[in-house]
């Protein structure tokens, strides 16, 4: 290892569960820095870690423990903390025992009375936890920043058993307005705050199945949260699911052997469950069956792996499926089963796969923008090597259809898997145990039989699960009909132009059409290839229609985003929105807008008469400057790289014509990522001036 990787490492050491710190009393005096921080769990610091903590008191060492307070053992399934005392009985603890200084965040510090607590030890909220661990990086000895905030991943199972009291806000997420630049990833790190592809590039969404109601994605500076208060007393209206058609059963013969199905899927979506209905639905048709789960330590959406072997009478005392002997994959994640050490499991002379093809984001795919989710024809084609069948459907996507929830995902696969030929356990047996089972017995059975027929009658599940779609607002632009662009431009062109015309005026429209048919007629001088001009349609319009007052007001109000809220969740509407004006009060609080101020927002929209005029009074801003001039060296740029096209210089136009993609988000975020551009643009020998 060189000087330079040493210094870039982020590993300072390691050392057993509850010596955590400990290290850094034999390393800190051969360290420049002076100072390190060390994270642990309550769990583990009630167990044995405060011992680790007494010894950097003793030993007079310059560290921060990062006390994560979530109230149970997460690590090994929410259990109570044994020799637990209480956050002020704690404070007083760690004082007495010669910490210099304690700061506790709390997401609800109102919970708790200062007076409490040992003078000098600091209650914030979460908001604060950068500035926490910067004041406490700065005091010589030893100092706990600890973080106060009940398990978010076991709240959500407490709500979900009726022993806990729900939350009545839901966030959504317009997705017009949302530019997908990942800053509410980094607020949450929460995987529920998933990106979706869409027409206008990457968005991002809330699944409402999976949300844990933390709240902390919102923190971000983007105005596209729209925070729906539900009514705790109101009953909710039965949905309505269609009826599942009868199939002919695929017939399995009488099953002679041990058959052996490993399942790959992530974590907080049940995949234990289905395991442990299928082990019990193979018990009671008389199998001797053995099983095993391995779960991903409490993380919602790490990745879980269970086994399941079966057969007649007693089978061999193994619950793990060896390499190789799989007869089913089952991919209830299909990025987790292509891992090489999973697909290892199958064999393709005799193991059948049926995996769902719903994208589940990783962690880094959440606050990164820049990583994208893997192809599918790539995922599936590694599934494919590994099985001699593959049956793949977007299960996620069908459940989320037929009954407004995505929970009954897992038993679509199931069906579908059972219907393949890939699970030889009645369906009478698997239905029953979903009974046993007990948790949303009629809609995992309905689940189960409609995953039958996604493989028996393919296209009545298709018409069913298919998705319809949504009414656009009809909005001539003459500017088209005079334009020569066809093929891949021309959709990209008459789906965007309306927008702008709704965006500003049909001025707007025809500068944007007629500067996507210059390219389009300079490349075809060239080429045949399109990607030059197909760039230019996508990212002159993303500069064109860039975001301000005016038009996130009239975004969030348009009747059909209001309207697409109300269908998914029932609820008073309200905008958590940080205008800049008001930046220096709100010092990156958001305020909320209720109903009541729907009619301001709409009234500003109509104000876009006024947008980069003298009267403007939002157009002085740095921000709205920029976009403007942003605009303005796309424009000059794409006509110089048309006017320069030849076939040596293709391949840079288009690559230059597609760097607006990373100029996304609002205010700051965005201002970052415009440096970054403007070094993308260096780097080509551009000089962008802003």
């Amino acid at each position: 290892m060189t000087a330079s990787q040493r210094e870039d490492s982020a590993v300072v050491g390691i050392t057993q569960m509850g010596g955590e710190g400990s290290q850094w009393i034999g390393q800190a005096p051969y360290s420049h820095a002076g100072h390190t921080f060390q994270n642990v769990g309550d769990g583990t610091f009630f167990h044995s870690a405060q011992l680790a903590i007494q010894a950097c008191v003793a030993a007079g060492v310059n560290i921060t423990y990062k006390l994560l307070h979530n109230d149970v053992v997460a690590m090994t399934g929410a259990q109570k903390r044994q020799g637990e005392v209480e956050m002020a009985q704690l404070t007083h603890k760690l004082m007495n025992e010669g910490v210099k200084a304690i700061i506790v965040v709390a997401d609800e510090p109102k919970r708790y009375r200062r007076a409490h607590f040992p003078a000098g030890v600091r209650l914030w909220h979460r908001d604060r936890l950068d500035e926490a661990q910067r004041d406490l990086r700065e005091i010589e000895g030893v100092t706990v920043l600890i973080y106060d905030q009940h398990c978010a991943a076991d709240a959500r199972r407490q709500r979900k058993r009726g022993k806990l009291e729900p939350r009545n806000t839901r966030i959504v997420i317009n997705e017009a307005v949302c530019e997908g630049c990942g800053d509410c990833g980094v607020k949450s790190n929460c995987l529920s705050v998933q990106p979706v592809e869409t027409e206008l590039g990457r968005k991002t969404r809330i699944d409402q199945t999976s949300c844990n109601t933390d709240y902390t994605c919102v923190e971000g500076e983007c105005p596209s949260f729209m925070a729906i208060e539900t009514d705790p007393t109101a009953k909710k209206a039965k949905r309505s699911t269609p009826e599942p058609p009868s199939v002919a059963d695929p017939g399995y013969g009488e099953l002679e052997r041990t058959y052996g199905v490993f399942m790959a899927g992530i974590g907080g979506t049940g995949i234990v469950t289905v395991n442990q209905v299928l082990a019990t639905a193979a018990l009671r048709a008389g199998f001797g069956v053995e099983s095993l789960d391995q779960v991903g330590m409490s993380q919602k959406a790490g990745p879980v792996t269970a086994h399941l072997r079966f057969g007649p009478g007693a089978i061999e005392p193994s619950n793990r499926v060896t390499p190789g002997s799989a007869d089913a994959l089952l991919g209830f994640d299909l990025l987790t089963l292509a891992e090489g050490k999973n697909l290892a499991y199958g064999d393709p002379a005799r193991t059948r796969a049926v995996v769902s093809t719903s994208k589940t984001p990783t962690g880094p795919m959440v606050y990164d923008k820049d990583i994208a989710y893997p192809a599918d024809d790539e995922l599936l084609a590694r599934v494919n090597g590994a099985a001699s069948s593959l049956r793949a459907f977007d299960a996620l996507s069908a459940a989320d259809t037929l009954f407004g929830n995505t929970a009954a995902a897992n038993f679509l696969l199931v069906g579908a898997a059972y219907q393949a030929g890939a699970l030889p356990i009645p369906a009478a047996a698997i239905e029953e145990a979903i009974g046993i089972n007990g948790v949303a017995v009629s809609a995992n059975v309905a689940a189960f039989r409609w995953g039958r027929a996604s493989v028996a009658a393919p296209e009545e599940f298709a018409k069913v699960t298919g998705t319809a779609t949504a009414p656009v607002e009809e909005i001539v632009v003459p500017a088209l009909d005079a334009a020569t662009f066809d093929g891949e431009v021309r959709r990209l062109a008459e789906f965007r132009a309306p927008q702008l015309v709704a965006f500003q005026n049909q001025q707007t429209a025809r500068a944007y059409v007629e500067t996507v048919d210059r390219i389009w007629n300079a490349e075809r001088a060239v080429t045949a290839d399109t990607r030059f001009s197909e760039a230019v349609a996508r990212y002159l319009f993303k500069l064109t229609a860039y975001k301000d007052e005016y038009e996130v007001a009239r975004l969030l109000t348009a009747p059909a985003a209001l309207d697409g809220v109300r269908a998914e969740v029932q609820g008073k509407i309200s905008f958590k929105l940080s205008p800049p004006v008001f930046g220096a009060f709100l010092k990156g609080r958001k305020m909320t807008f209720g109903p009541r101020s729907h009619f301001m927002l709409r009234l500003l929209a109509t104000m876009k008469f006024l947008r980069g005029t003298v009267l403007d009074p939002f157009g002085r801003a740095h921000v709205r400057r920029t976009e403007r001039a942003l605009l303005a060296h796309y424009s000059a740029l794409v006509d110089s790289l048309a006017a320069e096209l030849t076939e040596e210089t293709y391949a840079r136009a288009v690559r230059l014509a597609e760097l607006p993609d990373m100029v996304r988000g609002y205010e700051n975020v965005k201002m970052r990522n415009v440096e970054a551009y403007r070094e993308a643009l260096a780097a080509e020998g551009i000089d962008l001036t802003v």
